[in-house]
């Protein structure tokens, strides 16, 4: 058996996708893809509450078709996601999944290890909750800043992942460290 012992900014494989530890919760690594995954839109459907992740059809996609294809749910700690607004509002409040984007707050704390993209990366962050103005999610642009999106367009998906550390150590020969072999 290997101990494989990570440390925010450092790389690892898991299943062939590369990943940076952005941090250790409880002996878990929070990890988020090297790459934006692909291009997608954040919900396929334009109306109010369209930017709430629980609801989005882009949680869906990540959750069930990328869940089901490239993870083994053993590996994962379901996360809770803060679904606050920008502007402060709680109305969307929170949900758990085993694939998610990171809020702006995550992102603000992250930044130095959260690597700058060609494309617009999603948030699961809406702009607003309130009625006509719940149709817009915040994204980073290539050059790292914060913007708002309307969630029917696409934008980048950079995976965030809770690895269980304990499984990831009895399942090494799915994870390797980048460089190290």
């Amino acid at each position: 058996m290997v101990e494989i012992k990570l440390k925010p900014g450092m790389k690892f494989k898991y299943k062939g996708i590369d990943f940076i530890c952005l941090d250790i919760i409880d002996g878990n690594y929070l990890a988020i893809t090297a790459y934006c995954w692909c291009e997608k839109r954040f919900n396929e459907e334009y109306k109010d509450g369209c930017n709430n992740w629980e609801k989005s059809t882009l949680r869906r996609f990540l959750n069930e078709d990328v869940l089901e294809e490239h993870f083994n749910t053993e590996h994962l700690i379901k996360q809770t996601s803060d679904l606050v607004a920008d502007n402060g509002d709680k109305a969307y409040g929170t949900c758990e999944d085993y694939i998610t984007l990171l809020t702006c707050d995550q992102y603000r704390k992250y930044r130095d290890y959260v690597p700058l993209f060609e494309e617009c990366m999603w948030t699961l962050t809406p702009w607003r909750c309130d009625t006509g103005n719940a149709s817009n999610v915040r994204h980073v642009t290539p050059a790292g800043a914060i913007y708002s999106h309307g969630a029917y367009n696409s934008g980048g998906l950079a995976l965030v992942c809770l690895f269980n550390s304990q499984a990831l150590r009895v399942e090494y020969s799915g994870v390797r460290l980048v460089g190290i072999e």
